[in-house]
């Protein structure tokens, strides 16, 4: 079992394996399967990824009334072309909407790592299978990496937003997916640390504070900030840019941070954006 990050990449260089395969040969070992079973396992959980984004209803809102149809509305403007962004940052901005509103709407998501940040993960990297016309095995290894990323995180910090605030959840969320995207862009495993060093410190202190108590708001849209941040800190990290901070050192303030937050930030609606005057209103509407 590694606890850090650092820890597999120097067996990586021991070995001469890829990242990915050290992380699926590990998870074999832990589960007593083949690896060739975890990579299939693996595989069955990109599908519903992208079960997820083909079945979206545009026209479903959720039992609150707070979520819903937001998806179809930016596909429409991206299509156009008002939009101010490339194709594949428009693709990812609507994939992650999509996704996280099909949680919202009860229908079937990975949590990845969580219910909250299910968006941000598939829309980076489902995106980019479309985009680049990519090899859906090369997808799937880039999902061992982020696993990686989301396991040692878990050891070293948390994935959860009572614990940890929604720097645990969409924060997470975002350094998995940077750490998947420098991957399969060809990035050497600094590069893809350093992806998700980058996108991580940049999201720390990120409160929970979900309006009514519901994963919707502000959450679906916060998914849209985790898989941009995700998609430029890997282009940073691409770059050749590097995170003075390395990330099992910005995995640990984030565990620091996350004890640090009050108790009123930390899912429990007692402060932040769940006690606004418009917040109020909706809760007691919702009763």
């Amino acid at each position: 079992m590694y606890k850090t990050l650092s820890e597999i990449i120097s067996v990586c260089e021991k070995s001469g394996k890829p990242l990915w395969l050290v992380t699926a040969e590990e998870e074999a070992a832990e589960q007593a399967k083949t690896t060739d079973e975890i990579f299939e396992e693996m595989r069955k959980m990109y599908s519903a990824m992208k079960y997820t984004l083909e079945n979206y209803d545009p026209d479903l809102r959720s039992r609150s009334g707070m979520t819903g149809t937001a998806g179809a509305a930016y596909e429409k403007f991206a299509a156009e072309n008002k939009s101010l962004v490339g194709e594949y940052l428009d693709m990812v901005i609507a994939a992650a909407i999509k996704t996280a509103e099909s949680n919202a709407c009860m229908k079937r998501i990975v949590a990845a790592p969580t219910a909250g940040s299910c968006g941000v993960l598939p829309a980076v990297l489902i995106s980019y299978e479309k985009f680049k016309s990519a090899d859906e095995d090369n997808m799937v290894k880039a999902l061992f990496v982020a696993g990686c990323i989301g396991e040692i995180i878990a050891k070293n910090a948390s994935l959860s937003g009572a614990q940890g605030g929604c720097q645990a959840e969409i924060g997470s969320a975002a350094a998995m997916a940077a750490a998947a995207l420098a991957f399969l862009e060809g990035g050497d495993n600094e590069c893809i640390a350093s992806a998700a060093a980058l996108t991580m410190k940049n999201m720390l202190g990120l409160t929970c504070d979900p309006v009514a108590g519901l994963v919707e708001v502000p959450c679906v849209k916060r998914n849209v900030s985790g898989a941009v941040n995700a998609v430029s800190y890997a282009q940073l990290s691409l770059a050749g840019i590097r995170s003075v901070i390395p990330a099992d050192e910005v995995i640990d303030s984030m565990r620091r941070i996350g004890r640090l937050l009050p108790e009123c930030l930390r899912e429990t609606g007692m402060d932040g954006l769940a006690v606004t005057p418009t917040a109020c209103e909706i809760s007691e509407r919702l009763k």
